[in-house]
């Protein structure tokens, strides 16, 4: 997976390419947009379709990663599946653990958002810029701030109910 990751993220490799060599690797990305840039660093990652990731996203991919369809990734976002358990004096970084990441259909991940271990973001959310999501989210809810909290209510009605879509 390492060989393709660095492949893969030149940005002299074409879209469709790039999603062809994440799928020989094992992700499963068939019908997302992934741009340049990108950092896979495991092969349990799950994209839904209509999923687009904007250039320079990192995938820690040390537990699975799961994008639902429609979701919307800005640059530089991150998603942080490991992270240690609090050690003694000597060694406050003590035992590494691994959990998983789910986001819904239809969310915003904003640029520069971090998405750390175990969160699970609800269908309809955007994730602000530069947040730092630490806890789960709700759905169709706005989390700004660090750590993230629900700063609005969404509407849930879909684009498909409004007139003149």
């Amino acid at each position: 997976m390492r060989l393709i990751t660095i492949i893969q993220s030149s940005p002299f490799v074409p879209v469709w390419l790039r999603i062809l060599l994440l799928l020989a690797g094992g992700a499963r990305v068939w019908g997302a947009g992934i741009y340049s840039g990108c950092h896979f660093g495991g092969k349990d990652i799950r994209m839904g379709l209509g999923t687009f990731v904007n250039r320079g996203v990192l995938f820690d991919g040390t537990a699975p990663i799961t994008l639902g369809r429609q979701v919307a990734v800005g640059h530089g976002a991150k998603f942080i599946t490991s992270t240690h358990e609090i050690g003694p004096a000597d060694g406050r970084g003590a035992r590494v653990y691994h959990r998983p990441i789910t986001v819904g259909d239809g969310c915003w991940i904003g640029a520069g958002a971090i998405v750390l271990p175990g969160v699970t973001i609800g269908p309809g959310c955007i994730v602000g810029a530069g947040a730092v999501v630490t806890r789960d989210c709700d759905p169709n809810g706005l989390y700004a701030g660090n750590p993230a909290r629900r700063v609005r209510d969404l509407s849930v009605e879909s684009a498909a109910a409004r007139p003149g879509s």
